[in-house]
C-alpha cells in the first residue's frame, strides 16, 4: 500500500499539527518493521494537481479539526480517509465563540459545509474519530453513518509525561522556576477561546472554593486574552504563566494536585491524558468526550454549575480521594499511546485499501522518502524555501539532504516526519559526498 499523508491541512494549529506529527512518526516505525506499506508526507496542493491516484492507493488527512468537508480532495482521490474531531461550533453555535465577529464570519461556512457531509459522505472511505461521544455527535450533526466511523483515541508522549520521582521536590523546583509561592496548586491548560474553556465560571468557582477553605493556587498555562488575565488576577491565588515549554508543562502537571478542565465542549482533551500520565487526577466536564477519557480517574462536574465545580475542588482533597484518583489516573493513561493509535490506523488502511500492482518495498520506500523529504523541507525550512525550490526543479537533492541532516532531524517541528527515513537520508548524504570526492 502507498499512503499519502497530508501534512499541512492544519499546519498553523499546534494541537492538530501535533496529531499529524505523532501519527506519522509511529506509522513510519510500523512501515520499517512490516515493509507492507509506505507513507509519504505530501502537501495539500499536491492533491489538486495531476493524477494523485497514480502515486497513492490512499490519501489520509489525519487532523481535520471541525466540520469543513474536503470536497475537492474527495473528488480527486479514489480512496480518502480522514481523521475528524471537534464540532463544537456546529453543536453550540455562538455560545462557544469568544469573538462574536468571528462567529458571524463562520456562519455561512458552517451552513455550506455541514450539508456536504451528508450529501457526499460516500466519497470518503472511512472517518476516524477520537471518542464514542464524537462518533455520536458526528452522526447526529453531520450525518456521517456510524458504520463509516472508527474510534481511534489520540496518544501522548509517555516519555515526557510521567510520574515525578519526588512530587514535593518537583513542585518546589517548578514553582521556584516561575517565581510563584511554594504551596499546593491546581493547574489548567487553556487557549484564546476562553468561552469554550469556561474561564469565567472557573474563576467564580475557584473564588467560591477559597471561601470554603481551599488553600491551593490555580495556575493557568497557555494562551489567553489580556482582559481574561486581568479578570482572573483580581482573584487571590490565580496565576497566569502564558506559554511554557513541554518539559515545564510536564513538571507543572507532575507537581499539581489536580488538573482542571471544566470546558463547555472538548472533542478529546489531550491535556487530560497528559495529566493522568503524570499521576495527576482531573476535575472535568460531565459531557462530551471527557467522561469517556477520564473514566473513574477523576471527578466530573456540570460546567454550567459554579458551585459544583467549587465543591469538587474541595472534595478532591478529602481523605484518601486524591491518592486513590492519582493511582487510577496513572493506570488509565496507559490506554492512550501513539503506538496504539498508529496500529489502529494501519488496520484502517488495510481494511479500505488495495494495492493491485507488484509490490516492491525498496522502490516504493525510496519514492516515499524523496516525497517526504521534499514536503518537509518546503514546509519547515522557510528561510531557504526559494533555494530549495530551485534545487528541486533541477532534481538536485544535495542541499535538501544537507538541510535534513543539519536541521530537519534536529528541529522538533520537522523531526518526526523525517525520523522514519533517517537511515536513508544518511545513506544519501554519504553517496553525495562520495560522488563529490570522486569528482
Amino acid at each position: 500500500m502507498r499512503i499519502g499523508i497530508v501534512l499541512d491541512w492544519n499546519l498553523n494549529v499546534s494541537g492538530l499539527m501535533n496529531i499529524a506529527r505523532n501519527t506519522f512518526r509511529e506509522l513510519g516505525e510500523l512501515m520499517n518493521k512490516t515493509k507492507s506499506f509506505t507513507i509519504s508526507a505530501i502537501p495539500l496542493n499536491s492533491i489538486r494537481i495531476g493524477d494523485i491516484n497514480q502515486h497513492f492507493d490512499c490519501i489520509h488527512i489525519p487532523n481535520m479539526g471541525g466540520y469543513k468537508f474536503p470536497y475537492e480532495e474527495s473528488l480527486r482521490c479514489k480512496n480518502i480517509i480522514t481523521g475528524l474531531s471537534g464540532i463544537d461550533e456546529v453543536i453550540y453555535g455562538s455560545e462557544v465563540f469568544a469573538d462574536k465577529s468571528l462567529w458571524k464570519r463562520q456562519v455561512p461556512i458552517i451552513k455550506k459545509n455541514v450539508p456536504m457531509w451528508k450529501e457526499n459522505i460516500a466519497k470518503i472511505s472511512a472517518v476516524h474519530v477520537v471518542a464514542k461521544s464524537e462518533q455520536s455527535e458526528m452522526n447526529k450533526h453531520l450525518g456521517i453513518p456510524l458504520e463509516k466511523m472508527t474510534v481511534i483515541p489520540h496518544g501522548i508522549n509517555h516519555g515526557l509525561f510521567k510520574p515525578p520521582l519526588n512530587k514535593e521536590k518537583t513542585r518546589e523546583e517548578i514553582l521556584s522556576k516561575f517565581k510563584l509561592p511554594i504551596s499546593e496548586y491546581f493547574v489548567h491548560v487553556g487557549e484564546h477561546n476562553w468561552v469554550r474553556k469556561n474561564y469565567l465560571r472557573l474563576f467564580d468557582a475557584y473564588a467560591e472554593a477559597r471561601k470554603l477553605g481551599l488553600k491551593h493556587q490555580l495556575i493557568f498555562v497557555g494562551k489567553y486574552a489580556n482582559h481574561i488575565k486581568k479578570t482572573g488576577e483580581q482573584i487571590q491565588g490565580i496565576k497566569f504563566l502564558g506559554w511554557v515549554s513541554d518539559s515545564h508543562l510536564s513538571n507543572l502537571l507532575q507537581g499539581a494536585d489536580a488538573f482542571l478542565l471544566p470546558s463547555i465542549h472538548e472533542g478529546f482533551g489531550m491535556p487530560l491524558v497528559e495529566a493522568m500520565a503524570c499521576g495527576t487526577p482531573c476535575i472535568t466536564s460531565d459531557r462530551h468526550a471527557p467522561p469517556e477519557v477520564v473514566g473513574d480517574a477523576g471527578l466530573l462536574v456540570d460546567p454550567y454549575d459554579v458551585s459544583d465545580i467549587a465543591n469538587k475542588m474541595i472534595e478532591i482533597n478529602d481523605g484518601d480521594t486524591l491518592q486513590t484518583l492519582s493511582k487510577r489516573a496513572l493506570q488509565r493513561s496507559q490506554d492512550y499511546s501513539w503506538k496504539i493509535n498508529a496500529a489502529k490506523i494501519l488496520e484502517l488502511y488495510e481494511k479500505h485499501t488495495k494495492f493491485t500492482g507488484k509490490w516492491n518495498f525498496e522502490n516504493e520506500y525510496e519514492m516515499a522518502a524523496f516525497r517526504t523529504l521534499s514536503t518537509t523541507c518546503l514546509l519547515f525550512a522557510n528561510e531557504k524555501r526559494e533555494i530549495f525550490i530551485q534545487s528541486l526543479l533541477r532534481f538536485d537533492y544535495s542541499k535538501i539532504i544537507q538541510w535534513a541532516l543539519e536541521y530537519g532531524l534536529n528541529d522538533p517541528k520537522s523531526r518526526d516526519f523525517l525520523v522514519p527515513f533517517k537511515n536513508w537520508i544518511e545513506q544519501q548524504s554519504k553517496k553525495i559526498h562520495g560522488e563529490n570526492e570522486s569528482n
